[in-house]
C-alpha cells in the first residue's frame, strides 16, 4: 500500500486491498483456531458473510482509517463515502468477490 492513489478507481483499489487485508487477518485466525491449513468453501463463505454482517461497522471504521492513513491529505471522504455505500448495498457480491480472492490465498 505504498503508492499514493490520486483518482477514484485507485482508491477503490486501495480499499478492496485494505478489505482483503481485514479479511485475511481473520482468515488466518480462523486456521490458527481451528488448527486447520484450508478453510473448507461452505466455512469459508459462512465465515466471510459474518465478518461482513457482525463486523459491517468495524470494517467500514477500519477502511476509513487505514484510507486516512494511506492517502493523507489526499483523502477524500465522498469518494469513500460512496464506495463503502456501494460495498455494503451489495452485500452479496462483495461476499462472493472475497470469497474469490480467499480461495485464490488457499491454492497457492
Amino acid at each position: 500500500m505504498s503508492s499514493t492513489p490520486n483518482n477514484s478507481l485507485d482508491s477503490i483499489n486501495l480499499i478492496r486491498d485494505i478489505t482483503l487485508h481485514y479479511v485475511k487477518y481473520y482468515y488466518e485466525k480462523y486456521l490458527e483456531e481451528h488448527n486447520i491449513k484450508l478453510i473448507p468453501d461452505a466455512e469459508l463463505i459462512a465465515l466471510v458473510s459474518r465478518l461482513y454482517n457482525e463486523k459491517q461497522k468495524d470494517l467500514k471504521d477500519y477502511i476509513r482509517k487505514n484510507m486516512r492513513e494511506n492517502l493523507e491529505a489526499k483523502y477524500n471522504s465522498i469518494i469513500v463515502e460512496n464506495a463503502l455505500e456501494e460495498m455494503f448495498s451489495d452485500k452479496d457480491f462483495a461476499i462472493q468477490r472475497v470469497v474469490i480472492e480467499i480461495l485464490n490465498y488457499q491454492a497457492q
